[in-house]
Order: C-alpha cells, then structure tokens, then sequence
C-alpha cells in the first residue's frame, strides 16, 4: 500500500464524486508494495523450478521443489511471494513432499496490477491440471482466505492448512480506511470500486467469498493456526473460521510469534507435516 493523500481530499471527492474517490482509494489498497527475495527465503527462491502460466494479461511465475508424493499447494499472503513461504517448503520437502506455489498477480514475479481470489481459483485450477491432485492447501493470511475458495470452488485436496486465517475480506477494506483516517462515505466509495473492477458489479462479494461461508461443506479435514499476539490479523478470526467449520478442523494457538513469525516456528511446522501424515505416492 502507498502513501495515501490527505484524508480531506478523498473524504470531499467521496462527496461530490464518489465513483471517482473509491477508484483512487483502490489503487492504493490494490498496490502490494514491492515484495523482492530476502536474504532469509533465497536458498528456497533459487532452489525452485519455475515455470510460467498465461492468465489473462499475467505471467504468473509457478515454483515447484521437490520430487516427492502428491504435491502440496502453498498460497502467500497480500505483500508477500511464494519464497516467504521458505521454511514451510524446508520442512515439507525434508517430509518427502513436493510443494507447489505461486506469485500472485503484482507480487514477486509476476506483473501487476494485483489481482483477486478469483485469478487464485484460475491459477490453482492450472496448477492441478499440471500436478494433479493436491494432498494439501496451504494458506497464510489472505492466502487462507484464498486457500478456503480453492478448496470450495472445486480444487480437489486432501486436507487444508491455514495459517493467521481472515474470517473475511471485509476487514481489509475496514482497516485500511480506518488507518488512513477516512470515514463511511470513502469506505462505501472503495468497497463499490473493488465491486466493479474485480467482481463485474457483484454486491455479494463480502459474502461470497468469505472464508466463513459454507465452511462447514468444505469436505476436507482443516487445521487452523493463529496467534493470539497477532497485530494484524485478530486472534478471533480464526476463532470464526473454527466456528464456522465444525468438527471437521481444530485449532492450535500460538504466542509471541505475531502474524509472519508463526510460518517458520518449529513446532508449527512439525504439527503441519504430522496432520499431512506421510507423503503420499502420486
């Protein structure tokens, strides 16, 4: 996200022209910032085959590492790449799994402008149809937000992992108005923005995709992780999203691990990696 201008000037646009204000809200909502390999994630980022997929206007660059059973799909968050997913892929590789991934749109690899959870399904789809089946989901912040619509929208898996799980996207809009200092009238002009940019004009959206609808049909065991020291994605998402699923999933809190800390503690991936079970042949 980039600097916003004063709150005045969008909170008087909002008034007088607010189709124009939610279209400059959205491009600095939309924009992820720069999200280049670090120091930390490059062994994994350079270890990876890569390969390119064609979706609409993007190149998405597609990783895989490993050699092993059925492939486990790994979904980033917003500002984020498949490489920060590091130490998830370290220890599902060393469990004899093959991971997949991807760079969304406007993220890492991949061109901008950013995309939505339904060029996630695009991609997931063409992922499948090259790796075939997954044996897992897994999906850290938004990207488990991401992972719960794969998952309900046809990507077949055996099992889903989410991670600093949103309850829904609305909060997204939420805060970043909130921070920015704007009020119900920007929020409004964003929201109807996203609406029509992404979603040709779908009102339902908020609802439509949100990782607590229907999660209870989803089919497939879940396990929820989330700290209860998170900033930036509420303990009490998750605690939705359990809710939400039923007795089909179970949830392992975390402190002091904060919302990108929790990807690379031990004793989460060693929890990840037992609920996956063996690796398992293609």
């Amino acid at each position: 996200m980039t600097t916003a201008p004063h709150p005045i000037d969008l909170e008087a646009l909002a008034v007088t022209a607010p189709r124009v204000a939610g279209e400059r809200a959205m491009r600095l909502w939309s924009d992820p910032g720069d999200t280049p390999a670090t120091d930390r994630d490059r062994d994994v980022h350079e270890s990876a085959r890569v390969d390119h997929l064609g979706h609409r206007h993007w190149r998405v660059a597609a990783y895989t590492w490993g050699t092993g059973g059925r492939p486990v799909l790994l979904v980033h968050g917003w500002g984020s790449r498949a490489s920060r997913l590091a130490p998830l892929v370290r220890a599902l590789t060393a469990a004899g799994h093959t991971v997949v991934s991807w760079d969304a749109p406007g993220h890492g690899a991949t061109g901008g402008p950013a995309g939505s959870v339904l060029d996630a399904l695009a991609v997931a789809r063409a992922l499948q149809e090259r790796h075939g089946d997954f044996a897992a989901v897994v999906g850290h912040s938004l990207g488990a937000l991401f992972a719960t619509h794969l998952v309900r929208g046809g990507v077949r898996a055996d099992r889903l992992v989410l991670l600093s799980a949103m309850a829904d996207f609305e909060g997204t809009v939420d805060g970043f108005v909130a921070a920015h200092g704007w009020g119900p009238r920007v929020n409004r002009a964003l929201r109807r923005a996203v609406e029509d940019a992404w979603f040709d004009g779908d009102r339902e959206v908020w609802r439509r995709y949100a990782t607590v609808r229907d999660a209870d049909a989803l089919g497939v065991p879940a396990l929820l992780f989330h700290d209860v020291d998170d900033t930036r994605v509420p303990h009490s998402e998750s605690v939705r999203v359990l809710a939400a699923m039923g007795p089909g999933a179970s949830m392992v809190d975390t402190a002091g691990l904060g919302h990108n800390r929790i990807l690379a503690d031990p004793g989460v991936l060693e929890r990840i990696t037992a609920f996956l079970g063996p690796a398992a042949a293609r």
